[in-house]
């Protein structure tokens, strides 16, 4: 087998940064990233594939349901992030990300953990809607990310207000999005969602934010307003970094 030769290798290194993502939360959401993030380097004029280097993270099943349900205990989680956050610094990514709204909720410890910068899909997703001078937006998430208020203090200081489901609608959220995670999709997961953006286009959202990385796993969603989806939102980012000289 023949390799290039090292001033090669040594030449793309100094024009190419390096991605590194906390993955498996969940699964199907990080193979989504790493795959859109080539194609979108090869349609913006990309000469390379990307460097990406992937941590998947290795967290008991258990606390899914404490986590994403009932919206409690996400602070177990802080000692899996800031060691996935070394391995990936260790392994020679110059940047990362975590494909997961909910466990951004532990954005300062990932950061305090690597010296490198780590892209906030939270920061990411409030530019973007500025840039749509978008003022009002529905926010469809997990019970975590509700409950932590994690975008609504993001979002308030950029003059933007959510509208959020009420207790039946998040209900129902929050046990499509621990199937999501579980690799279970259902006909009836388009259709719900659905209804729940409807609802919160009645309550006056001019957008319907997906602000859950799982839910852009589901097909066939319709909303009377556009919806952003932070996962494309993050993705699109991380595109930006990777293509910087």
């Amino acid at each position: 087998m023949s390799y290039p030769p090292d001033n090669t290798t040594n030449n793309i290194s100094k024009i190419m940064k390096t991605l590194g993502i906390l993955g498996g939360v969940g699964p199907e959401t990080t193979s989504k990233v790493y795959h859109s993030v080539i194609d979108s380097i090869r349609k913006n004029g990309g000469k390379y594939y990307p460097s990406i280097i992937i941590y998947n993270l290795s967290w008991p099943f258990s606390l899914e349901n404490e986590i994403i349900v009932r919206g409690r205990n996400s602070e177990q989680m802080i000692p899996y992030l800031k060691m996935g956050a070394k391995i990936l610094e260790r392994a020679g990514a110059t940047f990362a990300i975590l494909p997961c709204n909910t466990l951004h909720k532990h954005i300062d410890e990932i950061r305090a953990a690597m010296t490198i910068p780590f892209l906030s899909i939270v920061e990411e997703t409030k530019f973007k809607l500025h840039s749509l001078k978008i003022n009002k937006v529905g926010i469809l998430a997990s019970q975590t990310t509700i409950s932590s208020n994690l975008y609504g203090k993001a979002l308030k200081q950029g003059g933007i207000e959510q509208v959020q489901p009420n207790q039946d609608e998040q209900n129902e959220i929050n046990r499509i999005i621990i199937q999501l995670v579980r690799g279970k999709h259902e006909k009836l997961h388009a259709k719900k969602i659905s209804q729940i953006c409807a609802s919160l286009n009645k309550r006056e959202a001019k957008s319907i934010l997906l602000a859950c990385t799982d839910l852009q796993l589901i097909k066939g969603i319709k909303s009377p307003v556009p919806i952003i989806d932070t996962t494309e939102v993050l993705i699109e980012a991380s595109v930006r970094e990777l293509l910087k000289k």
